[in-house]
């Protein structure tokens, strides 16, 4: 029907005409009470905020010389992240001094680490150096959950 006539009904009936798709050829437009129109729109828009889940990212850390069983025992706790679709940072932090000649045990450790989640995590970042040399160093590795097909 043409803009009037819409108009017009849309005035006997004491609502509003709400362009819902301006684009369509010929535009679609409902008459409706625009506040209650607006509402149920932003309600909709909360409704699709709180279903997409935001990956949040878990840290774990590790030190230089760690045992197998500790590091056994934070990889439980990586694999649970994991497994509720987070992302796991895994770091190996403050890498001081001297400690800064055995940076390659450090990085083996994250390389084991990543093998071993290889069947339920992607490798999104490789075990990479960073920091100051010889002050403050760190190993940096995230692994992601495998996308599901």
């Amino acid at each position: 029907m043409s803009y009037s006539q819409a108009m017009r009904l849309a005035d006997e009936k004491e609502l509003d005409l709400v362009l819902i798709s301006p684009t369509a050829n010929p535009p679609v437009a409902r008459i409706t009470d625009y506040g209650k129109f607006k509402f149920d729109a932003i309600r909709r828009e909360k409704e699709q905020k709180k279903a997409s889940k935001q990956a949040k990212i878990k840290e774990i850390q590790l030190s230089l010389n760690i045992q197998e069983n500790e590091v056994a025992f934070k990889m439980k706790a990586a694999r649970g992240f994991i497994e509720d679709g987070n992302k796991v940072k895994v770091a190996i932090n403050r890498i001081r001094g001297r400690a800064t000649m055995n940076i390659d045990k450090g990085i083996a450790t994250l390389t084991k680490v990543a093998a071993d989640f290889a069947d339920i995590a992607d490798l999104e970042t490789p075990p990479t150096k960073g920091g100051v040399p010889g002050r403050n160093m760190n190993i940096i590795m995230i692994l992601a959950p495998k996308k599901k097909k």
